[in-house]
């Protein structure tokens, strides 16, 4: 049976996009993830693709959609790298996720919480939403990966 995995992870970083399409395509179970890009419309009309900050009013509609797919997934994973730390939408989808799981599983949501490092990122710092809880991280193993997301899925 296909499990919903939702990934988090820092988008601006190419390594994690990589690492995450590679994931995305090796595995049975469903990976969601959702972008945090914003148009912006510039003085000439021509629009680009910005990510939008987390604390933004126009990020609402997107924290939204996030809350939706959360509803929907049964784990979490942090792909973690150099820079992941440091992202704001990372902390919140962790944070959020905890708050929701542990909501219908006192006490058990972390059980449903990996961060996994990228190859070569071993020793990144791991990101404060993970750090002050007990979330036990694995190293770059698409396979380690797969057994965790079989095991205990509805815990």
């Amino acid at each position: 049976m296909a499990i919903t995995v939702f990934v988090s992870f820092n988008h601006a970083d190419q390594k994690q996009l990589e690492a995450f399409d590679l994931l995305k395509n090796k595995t049975k179970h469903v990976f969601e993830s959702h972008d945090h890009l914003c148009k912006e419309v510039s003085p000439d009309g021509s629009e680009k693709l910005i990510i939008c900050q987390i604390n933004e009013g126009r990020s609402k509609p997107m924290r939204e959609e996030i809350i939706k797919k959360f509803e929907q997934c049964s784990k979490l994973v942090v792909l973690m790298g150099n820079e992941t730390y440091k992202d704001a939408w990372v902390e919140w989808e962790v944070n959020n996720f905890y708050k929701m799981k542990d909501a219908l599983l006192p006490g058990k949501a972390w059980m449903n919480i990996r961060g996994m490092f990228l190859e070569g990122c071993e020793k990144a710092t791991a990101p404060k939403a993970l750090e002050c809880r007990s979330t036990q991280r694995l190293a770059w193993d698409p396979e380690a990966l797969e057994k965790w997301i079989e095991e205990n899925p509805g815990a």
